[in-house]
């Protein structure tokens, strides 16, 4: 195949731009069940015929939407970077990945919204889960390989911490990011590290 052939057509990306931003307009306005290829193609300012030159339908469009968005987030939560590898978890600041993590959610925050709370549609709530599963299954492998200092076993552990993650991120959509990016971040980073508690109510002293 030539880069020639490899290339998209600018048109074709911004026609499909278009669709896209066209759809999650209408579900921010609407049920997901209430929209139709017409009204999207409306929405667009494109002919019906022309939807159909790039999607099936309109599961097709939105199947698109979501992996396009999971796709950003999964890149960028991953290990990549110095800042990343070699973070220094004694250092007092928050993990860079997970303030990108809440920096992505802020910037696509009319999609997340449309996706997670005016419409939960399951197939991003479950794929963003998968995502959320990987960067967890990642770090605690990783961080603890030992499973004799996991409070739990390792797959209840994971299943826990990325059943938490996801439902806070729905908290945080849902009440119009009630607190900032990095605020959220270094909660989170410490809620998966020390758990709710600064200090075990057991352990406390009595007066």
């Amino acid at each position: 195949m030539t880069s020639h052939q490899q290339r998209i057509d600018p048109r074709v990306v911004r026609t499909q731009r278009l669709l896209k931003n066209a759809l999650f307009d209408l579900l921010e306005e609407r049920g997901y069940e209430q929209v139709t290829v017409q009204d999207i193609a409306d929405r667009a300012t494109v002919k019906r015929a022309t939807f159909y030159l790039h999607f099936n339908d309109k599961q097709d469009l939105l199947h698109q939407c979501i992996t396009d968005l999971l796709n950003e987030l999964s890149e960028s939560i991953k290990n990549k970077n110095d800042d990343t590898l070699h973070f220094d978890f004694h250092s007092g600041k928050t993990h860079p990945i997970f303030i990108r993590m809440f920096e992505h959610v802020s910037e696509h925050f009319c999609h997340y919204q449309a996706l997670l709370v005016n419409n939960r549609i399951p197939a991003f709530t479950s794929g963003l889960l998968d995502v959320l599963h990987n960067f967890i299954s990642e770090g605690i492998n990783m961080t603890e390989p030992d499973d004799s200092n996991l409070s739990a076993r390792r797959d209840v552990v994971i299943k826990y911490v990325e059943s938490a993650y996801l439902e806070l991120i729905i908290w945080w959509v849902e009440n119009q990011m009630p607190y900032p990016e990095k605020d959220m971040a270094e909660m989170l980073m410490n809620l998966s590290i020390m758990g709710p508690y600064r200090v075990r109510p057991y352990e406390k002293t009595k007066p």
